[in-house]
């Protein structure tokens, strides 16, 4: 059998492991790992008062179950020995009183019991579910300082399998794994079996051996569940991953109709995500019952033996018989129990390793510890010698070295793929150089803190992305305090109000999620709204004009002077329209800049840049 159960695993595994291990892949963790289980505890830690309240009730409310077999060991002993005549002189009336007086006081201690044990429940959950809280709060936040490196390196589905998934398999633990470990190993384990032990010592010493065998069942249990529960988490990141990948780029699916391609490939993980979580309920499938046999056969022991001991007149106490008998219930429920929770602290750890791996990754782009807020610019922008890639083995700029004054706009051109977002990135500080300085008004982006530089600066991208809410509420969201009368001001000085008035409920209008509701046109001129409003110093647009047509591009071509004015500006254009009138385009070839100048003199050199433009005017004819 359990030749057959490892054989399983190492079938799950090979099905569930990638071809190449990904940059994101978790090692493989030991059964307990203790450093996990400590700072799972540590995250305990400020509620901790609320902890030992809750399992301090727990502990008493199990004291008074506990006192269950003796008051049914008093009554049996009780009519026993009154129905044997060994209670001369006490009539029925009397025999009866004496036992509804045991029930009686029984009833209270119950009462007492259900009255703790319902308020150690709502503090246990109230106090684990703040827990799940502030893990929550606390990846949220992570997750909003990380660096763009980790986006790019990391899937949405991972991403968002450690703020569900993940964090959900933490719950049982946080709330209840305290009171289990406490309740089941201190008080019913420990307190049970001595309580077996002082019942009659030769029942107990009948029934001492199922306990080793009880150690070797849950050893091999938590050797394979660990392996296996590592397993499941990761067959079930692989389909959200998948699924989030297909619902992201569903316009894709649907253009190269691959609707029957991806419904197969997401039923492939699935059914291995199936045949995981079957393997696992197989494997406990076998746990449980052997858990149960375990504790059967001590329940026939004690009954035998015990039979036999009242026969032969060895024992004269029938109650103490069947107390053994419920006290030994009160031992085995423990076991099941902590095997159950064992199920889940295994489950809590593959999410914790995963949680705990994402809160401590470092961002790439941070504030050093003597950083220095930036005062307002003037908007000079400096590479100096820069050297970056994305990979630092594979660089995508090399030594680029420019000056761009302030109020000056700036054109970067050049092939796909040729280093000109990359000199955008830099600017917004999304990513550091690995060799050289970027710097504004002198400052080296380094050390100043990024609150205060992208406080100054704006970007629109060629996608850019709206939030689900109103137009208004996208506008502002580079600047939540600014008013209704100043968004409206900023759109009419750039030209886009009566764009956005046509629109069917005007600034109130809902654009859907991720703009939906918008045209492509219409999402760029509102995110072309929402970098005005901002009023930054460095101003950047990345084949912003790109995705929209001819005449809203005419619309922004009417505002750009207007816009742009006393404002250092980066334009990324395929449009080579939209920048003639630039103070200095950088032609870029290969991450390095081959040529710079005005739109005139870079015509005149008759090299790269006039190539390209005599093949865009070329296209528009």
């Amino acid at each position: 059998m359990f030749k057959a159960i490892r054989e399983r695993i190492s079938r799950i595994r090979s099905v569930v492991a990638p071809p190449a291990v990904e940059s994101e892949e978790e090692g493989r963790y030991k059964p307990i790992a203790w450093p996990l289980v400590r700072r799972l505890l540590a995250n305990l830690g400020p509620y901790k008062w609320q902890y030992i309240l809750g399992v301090s009730l727990g502990l008493t409310q199990v004291i008074l179950d506990m006192t269950g077999p003796r008051f049914i060991q008093a009554i049996v002993d009780h009519c026993t020995n009154f129905v044997s005549g060994k209670m001369p002189g006490v009539s029925v009336n009397q025999a009866s009183w004496h036992v509804a007086s045991i029930v009686g006081l029984w009833a209270v201690v119950i009462a007492g019991s259900v009255t703790l044990q319902r308020l150690a429940m709502l503090i246990m959950i109230r106090a684990g579910e703040t827990v799940q809280f502030d893990f929550r709060q606390r990846m949220f936040a992570h997750l909003q300082v990380l660096s763009m490196s980790f986006y790019d390196k990391t899937r949405l589905g991972r991403i968002i399998s450690r703020m569900t998934s993940d964090i959900s398999s933490l719950r049982e633990v946080n709330v209840w794994g305290i009171f289990h470990v406490t309740v089941s190993i201190t008080m019913m384990l420990v307190a049970g079996a001595s309580i077996l032990l002082l019942s009659d010592f030769r029942l107990f010493l009948a029934i001492a051996w199922l306990p080793i065998v009880l150690f070797a069942v849950n050893w091999y249990y938590i050797r394979y569940s660990s392996r296996m529960h590592q397993v499941v988490r990761e067959g079930f990141t692989r389909v959200s991953t998948n699924l989030a990948e297909n619902i992201t780029g569903m316009r894709v699916v649907t253009a190269f109709n691959r609707q029957d391609a991806n419904v197969n490939t997401f039923n492939r993980l699935q059914d291995v995500n199936t045949a995981n979580n079957i393997g696992i309920a197989r494997f406990n499938g076998i746990y449980q019952p052997i858990l149960q046999s375990i504790g059967f056969t001590g329940k026939i022991i004690i009954l035998l033996f015990g039979g036999y001991l009242l026969t032969t007149g060895r024992i004269r106490s029938v109650g103490s018989v069947i107390a053994t008998y419920l006290y030994w219930d009160w031992f085995m429920n423990p076991v099941m129990i902590l095997g159950n929770f064992y199920s889940q602290l295994m489950m809590a750890m593959a999410g914790a390793e995963r949680v705990f791996a994402l809160l401590d990754t470092k961002p790439d782009v941070a504030d050093v510890p003597d950083a220095q807020a930036l005062p307002r610019i003037t908007g000079r922008v400096t590479f100096e010698n820069v050297t970056f890639g994305y990979n630092p083995d594979r660089p995508v700029l090399h030594d680029v070295s420019f000056d761009a004054q302030c109020g000056q706009m700036i054109a970067l051109v050049g092939s796909t793929g040729s280093g000109k977002s990359s000199i955008i990135s830099l600017i917004a500080r999304f990513y550091q150089p690995q060799q050289g300085r970027v710097l504004v008004d002198g400052h080296d982006i380094r050390h100043v803190t990024g609150e205060s530089l992208h406080k100054q600066t704006g970007l629109v991208l060629q996608v850019n992305y709206l939030f689900s809410g109103t137009v208004m509420e996208n506008i502002r969201y580079a600047r939540p305090g600014t008013t209704a009368e100043q968004v409206i001001e900023g759109a009419k000085a750039l030209g886009t109000h009566d764009m956005i008035q046509s629109l069917a409920k005007g600034y109130d209008t809902d654009v859907g999620e991720r703009g939906g509701n918008m045209s492509l046109g219409q999402r760029q001129l509102i995110c072309f709204t929402r970098a005005f409003v901002a009023d930054p110093r460095i101003f950047m647009l990345d084949e912003a004009t790109s995705a929209i047509d001819t005449a809203t591009e005419q619309i922004v071509q009417r505002s750009l002077e207007k816009l742009l004015n006393g404002r250092t500006t980066f334009v990324v254009a395929h449009r080579l329209s939209t920048i003639t009138r630039a103070d200095c385009i950088l032609v870029i070839d290969a991450g390095k800049i081959i040529e710079r100048g005005t739109h005139s003199e870079l015509l005149a050199a008759d090299g790269k840049y006039a190539h390209l433009y005599q093949q865009f005017t070329q296209q528009q004819e």
